[in-house]
C-alpha cells in the first residue's frame, strides 16, 4: 500500500442525528481514526495496546483485520458518534458480534485548525486527480493513443461553448430592436397634448 491513504465515511451523532465527517488516515504502517464536524476534531491512534484491548473481546489477528472491520461498519451505517460531556467523543462501530467502539481525544483549537485545513486540501486535491483522470480516459480515442486538449474553464462560458453557435450580427444604426433587419419607418415623435380645452 501507498504511504499516505485516506478513507471517508458519513457518521451521525447518536442523540441529535448531526452529520460528522469520519475519516481515516494511513500513513506508513499508523493508522489515525478523525472525526469532525467541521469545527471540533476527535481522533485516535491505533496502536497495538488498543489492539491488545479488543483481541481479549474478538479474535483479531492483525491491524489490517481489525481496521476492515471498522471500515466494514463505517460503510454500511453500523456507526455513531456519541459527544462526551468532558468534551472528548466515541466512535461507536457495532460489528457482529462484538461492539468495537473506540474512545476519541478532542484536538486543541489550532491542531485542530490544522486537520481540517489538512483534510480540506487534501480533499480538493483528491477530485482534482481523480477529475482529471476521467478527463484523460475519456479524450482516449479507441486505437489511438494521443490526447486531446481539454476545456478547463467552470461555470457559464464552458457551458457556452460546448453547444453549436449562432452567429451575431453587429446591429446597424436605424434598425428597429423589435424588428431586427427592418427599418424604423419614422422618427419617434411622443404624443402631442393641447393647452387649449375644445367645447
Amino acid at each position: 500500500m501507498e504511504g499516505n491513504q485516506l478513507s471517508y465515511y458519513m457518521v451521525l451523532e447518536d442523540i441529535t442525528k448531526d452529520k460528522f465527517l469520519c475519516y481515516i488516515k494511513k500513513q506508513n504502517e499508523t493508522h489515525n481514526i478523525y472525526v469532525t464536524d467541521a469545527t471540533d476534531v476527535w481522533s485516535i491512534d491505533v496502536s497495538e495496546d488498543l489492539l491488545s484491548q479488543f483481541r481479549k473481546k474478538v479474535l483479531l489477528k492483525s491491524t489490517e483485520e481489525y481496521m476492515r472491520k471498522i471500515r466494514s461498519a463505517l460503510g454500511t451505517g453500523c456507526s455513531a458518534v456519541l459527544l462526551q460531556p468532558s468534551g472528548g467523543a466515541v466512535l461507536r462501530v457495532d460489528s457482529s458480534p462484538t461492539d468495537l467502539s473506540l474512545p476519541l481525544a478532542h484536538l486543541d483549537r489550532l491542531p485542530a485548525q490544522a486537520e481540517i485545513k489538512e483534510l480540506l486540501f487534501g480533499m480538493a486535491a483528491h477530485l482534482s486527480q481523480s477529475g482529471r483522470q476521467q478527463a484523460v480516459a475519456q479524450s482516449v480515442s479507441p486505437g489511438k493513443t494521443h490526447y486531446k486538449r481539454h476545456n478547463t474553464e467552470f461555470g457559464p462560458r464552458a457551458q457556452r461553448k460546448a453547444g453549436p453557435t449562432v452567429p451575431l450580427s453587429k446591429r446597424v444604426a436605424g434598425d428597429s430592436l423589435i424588428n431586427p433587419g427592418t427599418k424604423k419607418k419614422c422618427q419617434a415623435t411622443g404624443v402631442a397634448f393641447d393647452d387649449t380645452e375644445e367645447d
